[in-house]
C-alpha cells in the first residue's frame, strides 16, 4: 500500500541563520516525497532583527518552488507587504502557493488571489475576536480555498487552549461552510479536491 504521508520542505523564517543551508535546501526538497517548499516567509511579529535575512530565504524558496515546479507554503505575519512585494518581484505565480493560517484584511487577500495563489484558514476562523476574518471567508471563491489545523496551534472552538489535532478540521469546515452558505459535505469535497490541484496536479 503506497503511503499516504507526504511532506514539505523549508527553512521556517523564525530559524533563518547564517548557519544554515539553502544548497541543502534544494537537493532535499527535490525528494519525490516532498510535495511543496516551505514553509517560508517573512514574519516579523516575532522578531524584525533579522528582516534582511528573512528576506533573502524567502526569495531562495521561491526560486526553488520554480525550479522543482513545486508550490510554496507561504508564512505572513505583520509581513503582508513585503510578502507580497517578493512575491510578485520573483514571478511566485509560476509555482503557485498557498498563504497558510491566512489572518489579513480583504484588501490583501485579494492581491494574493490575483497571484493565482490559494487561501488557507486555521483555527483562527472560529475565535470570537476573528470577525474580520468572515468578510475574507465570503470573499475567496471556494475554488481557491483550503483548511488546516496549523497543530499543535490554534484549535477552533471549541477545543481552544487544547493541543490541536487533524480531527478538529471538521470544526473549521463546519464554521467556514456556514459563513459560505454551503452544505458541508460540498464545502469538504471542494476543499479537498484543491488540495490535490495545488500539491499534486502541477500544470
Amino acid at each position: 500500500m503506497r503511503s499516504k504521508v507526504w511532506y514539505s520542505c523549508g527553512i521556517h523564517p523564525l530559524y533563518c541563520s547564517n548557519n544554515s543551508s539553502l544548497l541543502e535546501l534544494e537537493k532535499l526538497a527535490n525528494n519525490r516525497k516532498v510535495i511543496a517548499v516551505g514553509e517560508t516567509g517573512l514574519d516579523y511579529y516575532h522578531n524584525k532583527k533579522n528582516i534582511n535575512l528573512q528576506k533573502k530565504f524567502f526569495r531562495q524558496h521561491i526560486r526553488t518552488a520554480i525550479n522543482l515546479n513545486k508550490p510554496l507554503i507561504v508564512h505572513m505575519r505583520s509581513s503582508s507587504l513585503d510578502v507580497l512585494k517578493i512575491l510578485k518581484e520573483e514571478k511566485a505565480y509560476i509555482c503557485k502557493g498557498v498563504i497558510h493560517s491566512f489572518t489579513e484584511s480583504k484588501l490583501i487577500v485579494k492581491k494574493i488571489l490575483d497571484m493565482n495563489f490559494f487561501i488557507s484558514f486555521s483555527g483562527i476562523t472560529t475565535f470570537k475576536n476573528a470577525q474580520h476574518l468572515v468578510e475574507v471567508v465570503k470573499y475567496v471563491p471556494i475554488e481557491r480555498m483550503l483548511i488546516e489545523t496549523d497543530s499543535p496551534y490554534l484549535s477552533p472552538v471549541p477545543y481552544r487552549g487544547r493541543e490541536n489535532q487533524p480531527a478538529y478540521l471538521y470544526n473549521i469546515a463546519k464554521c467556514l461552510s456556514k459563513i459560505k452558505n454551503m452544505d458541508l459535505n460540498v464545502f469538504s469535497a471542494i476543499t479537498t479536491k484543491n488540495f490535490y490541484k495545488l500539491f499534486f496536479k502541477r500544470n
